[in-house]
């Protein structure tokens, strides 16, 4: 047996394909699509835009090699770089069919494990997720934290919450955790449920489905105190725009500058 790895391309989207990819170009309905992102169909058949993870179905991963830099044609107009966005009205080359491994773009806040099932989620971001009963949970890690925490993960405007189920994986006697939302709505998922035992917490609250809106979108969670707790919070998902678009080609932790979480590259095996 062996292992076979693929290496990060550099300024480039693929770094594995086979000899073809079905390529659509679409026009960038607005100037936020940058290589890597998922999209949906915008306001026209010819139009794409940065999928939200809610409203319509994942079509495809932006490309940037297979436009044709200095081309006559209209492609010319490729960004400068894989971070930068295509201009609005600029032939975005779409590519879809699976098959290949891709750079995309992780949501802040969450980190992936080699082989984890990645969804689409807002700003044309990806996130782990979990198949759990109800649908998928995003997995969100949590620590030790006293007061309440913004996990870094927004929920996208319009998803249906099912389910926010609480994994333990470094158990602690006699402390608990709440789960809510920033903005007065600390324990509005979870409260005080247990994370005396390892694993999946048997919870003493269940809750309702809830749509995300009012500008309630930041994951927050509060622990008692002890230093050694870990674990994770799923968040069960449902939307039209929140499908499986991937799987995880490498393991990277959440990235935090001195203010807030960031979103990074992963590598993926593309799905869709």
């Amino acid at each position: 047996m062996g292992y076979y790895g693929f290496v990060e391309p550099d300024n480039k989207v693929i770094a594995y394909a086979p000899n073809t990819i079905l390529i659509q170009e679409e026009k960038a309905e607005a100037a936020t699509i940058k290589p890597g992102m998922v999209v949906m169909k915008g306001t026209n058949d010819d139009d794409v835009v940065a999928c939200d993870g809610v409203t319509k179905a994942p079509f495809g991963i932006a490309g940037y090699e297979q436009s044709f830099l200095g081309a006559a044609s209209s492609t010319s107009n490729r960004p400068a770089n894989v971070d930068t966005a295509y201009a609005k009205d600029a032939r975005v080359p779409v590519l879809g069919g699976g098959g290949f491994v891709a750079m995309l773009h992780l949501a802040p806040g969450v980190g992936t494990v080699k082989g984890d099932l990645l969804a689409s989620w807002g700003g044309g971001t990806v996130v782990p997720v979990v198949p759990m009963p109800g649908g998928y949970g995003v997995r969100i890690p949590f620590t030790k934290n006293t007061s309440e925490t913004d996990t870094g993960v927004d929920l996208p405007e319009g998803m249906i919450i099912s389910d926010v189920i609480v994994e333990v994986t470094n158990e602690v006697a006699n402390v608990t955790i709440d789960v809510g939302l920033l903005g007065g709505d600390a324990v509005g998922f979870l409260v005080g449920e247990s994370c005396a035992a390892k694993g999946f917490v048997k919870y003493n609250t269940v809750p309702n489905y809830h749509v995300v809106g009012d500008g309630k979108v930041s994951v927050s969670y509060t622990t008692s105190d002890s230093d050694n707790l870990a674990g994770n919070i799923y968040v069960v998902c449902a939307a039209p725009g929140f499908q499986i678009v991937g799987r995880a080609e490498e393991t990277l932790a959440p990235v935090k500058d001195n203010t807030a979480f960031v979103s990074q590259d992963v590598m993926a095996r593309v799905y869709i």
